[in-house]
Protein backbone atom coordinates (compact mmCIF):
# COMPACT_ATOMS: atom_id res chain seq x y z
CA UNK A 1 0.00 0.00 0.00
CA UNK A 2 1.63 3.29 -1.06
CA UNK A 3 1.42 6.69 1.28
CA UNK A 4 -0.10 9.51 0.16
CA UNK A 5 2.90 12.18 -0.94
CA UNK A 6 1.25 14.47 1.02
CA UNK A 7 1.47 12.49 4.39
CA UNK A 8 4.88 11.21 3.43
CA UNK A 9 6.46 15.41 3.70
CA UNK A 10 4.47 15.56 6.84
CA UNK A 11 6.40 12.64 8.07
CA UNK A 12 9.21 13.96 6.85
CA UNK A 13 8.77 17.40 8.18
CA UNK A 14 7.95 16.11 11.69
CA UNK A 15 11.43 13.86 11.72
CA UNK A 16 13.32 16.76 10.40
CA UNK A 17 11.79 19.17 13.42
CA UNK A 18 12.73 16.75 15.59
CA UNK A 19 16.07 16.05 14.27
CA UNK A 20 16.36 19.64 14.68
CA UNK A 21 14.85 20.00 18.26
CA UNK A 22 17.42 17.30 19.66
CA UNK A 23 20.31 19.20 17.73
CA UNK A 24 19.42 22.19 20.07
CA UNK A 25 18.95 20.29 23.46
CA UNK A 26 22.44 18.92 22.78
CA UNK A 27 23.99 22.41 22.10
CA UNK A 28 21.94 23.58 24.74
CA UNK A 29 23.78 20.68 27.61
CA UNK A 30 27.25 21.10 26.08
CA UNK A 31 27.55 25.02 25.53
CA UNK A 32 25.78 25.88 29.00
CA UNK A 33 28.25 24.28 30.87
CA UNK A 34 31.42 26.49 31.72
CA UNK A 35 31.24 29.75 32.00
CA UNK A 36 34.47 32.35 31.36
CA UNK A 37 36.47 32.43 34.62
CA UNK A 38 38.18 35.75 33.37
CA UNK A 39 35.44 37.91 35.74
CA UNK A 40 35.33 35.29 38.58
CA UNK A 41 39.24 35.38 38.94
CA UNK A 42 39.16 39.47 38.65
CA UNK A 43 36.37 39.34 41.41
CA UNK A 44 38.66 37.35 43.70
CA UNK A 45 41.72 39.33 43.37
CA UNK A 46 39.25 42.51 44.08
CA UNK A 47 38.87 40.71 47.52
CA UNK A 48 42.37 40.46 48.40
CA UNK A 49 42.70 36.57 46.50
CA UNK A 50 46.00 36.07 44.75
CA UNK A 51 46.23 33.93 42.09
CA UNK A 52 48.64 31.05 42.38
CA UNK A 53 48.48 29.58 38.82
CA UNK A 54 46.10 26.84 39.87
CA UNK A 55 45.24 23.85 37.39
CA UNK A 56 41.97 24.11 39.15
CA UNK A 57 40.10 26.32 42.44
CA UNK A 58 36.95 24.80 44.40
CA UNK A 59 35.46 28.39 45.25
CA UNK A 60 32.37 27.90 48.50
CA UNK A 61 30.14 30.51 48.93
CA UNK A 62 28.42 31.52 52.03
CA UNK A 63 27.32 33.74 54.75
CA UNK A 64 27.64 33.87 58.51
CA UNK A 65 24.06 32.63 59.15
CA UNK A 66 23.74 29.66 57.02
CA UNK A 67 21.98 26.45 57.21
CA UNK A 68 23.09 23.34 58.92
CA UNK A 69 23.54 21.15 55.95
CA UNK A 70 25.43 24.26 54.45
CA UNK A 71 28.13 24.39 57.64
CA UNK A 72 28.02 20.40 57.49
CA UNK A 73 29.55 20.64 53.86
CA UNK A 74 31.78 23.32 54.43
CA UNK A 75 32.86 21.41 57.62
CA UNK A 76 33.57 18.48 55.67
CA UNK A 77 35.95 20.77 52.56
CA UNK A 78 37.72 22.07 55.45
CA UNK A 79 38.63 18.87 57.41
CA UNK A 80 39.75 17.29 53.84
CA UNK A 81 41.30 20.28 52.43
CA UNK A 82 42.45 22.49 55.50
CA UNK A 83 45.29 24.78 54.44
CA UNK A 84 45.12 23.31 50.93
CA UNK A 85 45.43 25.76 48.01
CA UNK A 86 42.78 24.45 45.99
CA UNK A 87 39.56 25.31 48.07
CA UNK A 88 38.58 29.22 48.92
CA UNK A 89 35.90 29.98 51.39
CA UNK A 90 34.16 32.99 50.71
CA UNK A 91 32.02 34.69 53.23
CA UNK A 92 29.39 37.36 52.09
CA UNK A 93 29.56 39.04 55.52
CA UNK A 94 29.83 43.22 55.60
CA UNK A 95 31.37 43.34 59.56
CA UNK A 96 34.91 41.87 59.97
CA UNK A 97 34.55 40.64 63.78
CA UNK A 98 31.38 38.56 62.16
CA UNK A 99 33.49 37.03 59.50
CA UNK A 100 36.34 36.53 62.04
CA UNK A 101 33.72 35.22 64.70
CA UNK A 102 32.45 33.24 62.31
CA UNK A 103 35.93 31.42 60.92
CA UNK A 104 37.10 30.48 64.50
CA UNK A 105 33.56 29.78 65.96
CA UNK A 106 33.29 26.88 63.20
CA UNK A 107 37.47 25.92 63.34
CA UNK A 108 38.12 27.03 59.89
CA UNK A 109 41.76 26.46 58.49
CA UNK A 110 40.91 26.34 55.16
CA UNK A 111 41.41 29.61 53.15
CA UNK A 112 39.14 32.36 53.33
CA UNK A 113 37.87 35.99 52.55
CA UNK A 114 35.18 37.90 53.01
CA UNK A 115 33.31 39.42 50.53
CA UNK A 116 32.33 42.77 52.48
CA UNK A 117 30.31 44.19 49.84
CA UNK A 118 28.50 41.32 48.68
CA UNK A 119 30.70 41.56 44.84
CA UNK A 120 29.67 37.98 43.47
CA UNK A 121 26.04 38.08 43.98
CA UNK A 122 25.89 41.55 42.57
CA UNK A 123 27.51 41.04 39.32
CA UNK A 124 25.60 38.23 39.66
CA UNK A 125 28.44 35.70 39.31
CA UNK A 126 26.47 33.20 41.61
CA UNK A 127 22.92 32.83 41.56
CA UNK A 128 22.56 32.73 45.85
CA UNK A 129 24.01 31.84 48.79
CA UNK A 130 25.16 29.46 49.72
CA UNK A 131 26.92 27.94 46.32
CA UNK A 132 29.77 26.05 45.02
CA UNK A 133 31.78 26.13 41.90
CA UNK A 134 35.11 24.97 40.64
CA UNK A 135 37.27 27.38 38.34
CA UNK A 136 39.63 25.57 36.24
CA UNK A 137 41.62 26.69 32.82
CA UNK A 138 38.85 26.03 30.39
CA UNK A 139 36.23 27.94 32.35
CA UNK A 140 33.66 27.95 35.33
CA UNK A 141 31.67 24.91 36.70
CA UNK A 142 28.98 25.39 38.76
CA UNK A 143 28.64 23.22 41.40
CA UNK A 144 24.98 23.71 42.95
CA UNK A 145 24.13 24.37 46.55
CA UNK A 146 26.23 24.02 49.60
CA UNK A 147 24.60 21.26 51.43
CA UNK A 148 22.37 19.56 48.74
Amino acid sequence: MKTPKSSRLEYMSLSKFKISLLAFFIFLSCSGSDKASKEYLVTLEELGWTNDNMDSLFVLFTSVNQCFPCNKEIQEWNSKYGNSKQVLLVVNEKYTSNYENYLSANSIDMNSIQDKKGLFRRKELIPFLPYKIMIHENGVKDLGELGK
